[in-house]
């Protein structure tokens, strides 16, 4: 149960969405459980692809919270120019799953990363490639991805990857709170929306510029944006977003 960011393509004010995004730590919605803290504060993590846009490499992860983190804040100093796709995850812990480092999103299988917001009950009964090795303290996020990359992987024939991922999601076969995530090889931005519960809450939000696509669980404030051009991503999708100018495609998953 987390905060979701992605920013594909060209962003002038990339660094300073990354900023407001942190807040959220603090400030973003929480599931309507009487029994939950607020906040998301159980860690954090940065993903952008590399310079060929061939893979999504690793910034950070920690534990703790994003919004008081100086490390945060070090890791986009950092880096000099914009990559062609950034994401960035603020975890509240399922209650299931222990708040360890290894269960700190993003998580990676190859090119590929993907950040998880929601809960998926025995996901290590996913069908995956058994060669894909266990990195995490149990993470139903892990055992997520692994599906996901073992289905795109499989042989396919004339299926494009959004069909691929959307037979994916609708083909899930245990419980789930939900399965919205971002998923990015470096080049292409997968957005998946798919909840059984909590609309308020599992939501995924879409802003399109010239060059650019900004996604995050809930509108982000900024000069630059109007409040008013974000877009509600509807249940039971998956869109791709690719190529500048970006391109939006939607597949349903129901």
């Amino acid at each position: 149960m987390c905060r979701l960011l992605g920013i594909y393509g060209q962003v002038d004010f990339w660094k300073e969405l990354s900023m407001e995004f942190r807040l959220l730590a603090d400030t973003g919605r929480i599931p309507p459980e009487r029994h939950q803290t607020s906040g998301h504060k159980d860690g954090w993590g940065i993903t952008m692809s590399n310079s060929e846009k061939s893979a999504m490499t690793s910034v950070m992860r920690q534990l703790g919270s994003a919004s008081n983190s100086s490390c945060y804040r070090e890791a986009f100093d950092s880096i000099e120019t914009q990559p062609h796709v950034v994401l960035c995850h603020l975890r509240k812990a399922s209650d299931n799953i222990p708040i360890t480092l290894s269960n700190a999103h993003p998580f990676y299988c190859r090119e590929w990363a993907l950040i998880h917001n929601g809960t998926v009950f025995d996901a290590e009964f996913l069908p995956r490639d058994p060669r894909l090795p266990i990195t995490s303290d149990r993470s139903d996020t892990e055992y997520l991805l692994y599906y996901l990359i073992t289905k795109i992987n499989d042989k396919n024939a004339g299926k494009s990857r959004l069909k691929i991922i959307a037979d994916a999601v609708r083909a899930i076969n245990v419980d789930y709170t939900s399965t919205n995530c971002l998923l990015s090889n470096g080049n292409e931005l997968f957005v998946i929306r798919n909840y059984r519960k909590w609309d308020d809450y599992y939501t995924l939000y879409y802003y399109a510029l010239p060059a650019g696509v900004i996604v995050c669980s809930e509108p982000l404030e900024s000069r630059y944006l109007n409040p008013e051009r974000w877009q509600l991503l509807n249940n039971k999708v998956v869109a791709k977003i690719y190529e500048i100018p970006p391109k939006i495609e939607e597949m349903s998953t129901g």
